[in-house]
C-alpha cells in the first residue's frame, strides 16, 4: 500500500485522496504537503491537518486507498 500511496503523493498533477483505516476511519490528504512517508518496517505514514495537528499511522492499519471518498453517502449527499 506505501508504494500506492508514494505514487499519489508524487503524481503530477495532484489529486486529493483518502486513506482508509482497518477501524474504519478515513483521512483525507489534501495536498502532497500533508502527508510524510517513512521506509522502515512495514511502512509509516504521517498525516498533518491544517489546524496542525497530525496523525501517525502504521502501514499494517491501511485498508485501502482511493481518490475518492470512501465513507459511504447520506441521502442529503453528505459524507456519513
Amino acid at each position: 500500500m506505501i508504494p500506492q500511496i508514494r505514487k499519489l503523493k508524487y503524481a503530477q498533477p495532484f489529486v486529493a485522496f483518502y486513506l482508509e483505516l482497518s477501524s474504519g476511519r478515513v483521512i483525507k490528504v489534501a495536498t502532497p504537503d500533508h502527508i510524510a512517508l517513512a521506509e522502515a518496517g512495514p511502512g509509516q505514514v504521517v498525516v498533518l491537518d491544517d489546524d496542525g495537528t497530525w496523525t501517525a499511522l502504521s502501514g499494517l492499519h491501511l485498508a485501502s486507498v482511493a481518490t475518492n471518498d470512501p465513507r459511504p453517502r447520506r441521502q442529503n449527499g453528505q459524507n456519513a
